[in-house]
């Protein structure tokens, strides 16, 4: 009888690193939620560094009116962050999933990320069109 190796689809990570859904979830892996859990960190910031295509996930209190809540899944396996108007912002437009390394910072409380230029629009094409009224 011959054997074939089943390829897998998902691979444990055990790096910290966030997967960008075309819907604007961002999934955090085990090892970047056991940080956050062990930072206490239950609401964050998203900050945007445009001229180097950078995006940053920072610890900030439950009562930012900016705060964007993590959610964890039970057992700490992983947590997300529902950020679609962030990313509708910066212009991002991956056709499937994108998982990114994320480098933690401990001294600022944030992972940092490199989002791909290629995934990126120009910046003169984030605007939505206005409508001109014909008189």
């Amino acid at each position: 009888m011959a054997y074939e190796v089943y390829t897998r689809s998902r691979v444990r990570v055990e790096a910290p690193s966030v997967s960008i859904r075309p819907d604007g979830r961002v999934a955090i892996n085990a090892a970047a939620t056991r940080i956050l859990e062990a930072a206490g960190i239950k609401s964050v910031l998203l900050l945007w560094d445009k001229a180097s295509y950078r995006m940053a996930i920072k610890s900030t209190s439950k009562g930012d009116k900016n705060a964007y809540v993590v959610s964890f899944a039970p057992e700490g396996h992983s947590s997300t962050i529902r950020a679609k108007s962030f990313f509708s912002y910066v212009g991002w437009g991956a056709p499937r999933r994108e998982m990114l390394p994320a480098s933690w910072n401990a001294s600022d409380k944030m992972f940092e990320i490199m989002l791909p230029p290629a995934f990126l629009k120009p910046a003169g094409t984030l605007e939505k069109p206005r409508k001109h009224r014909v008189i």
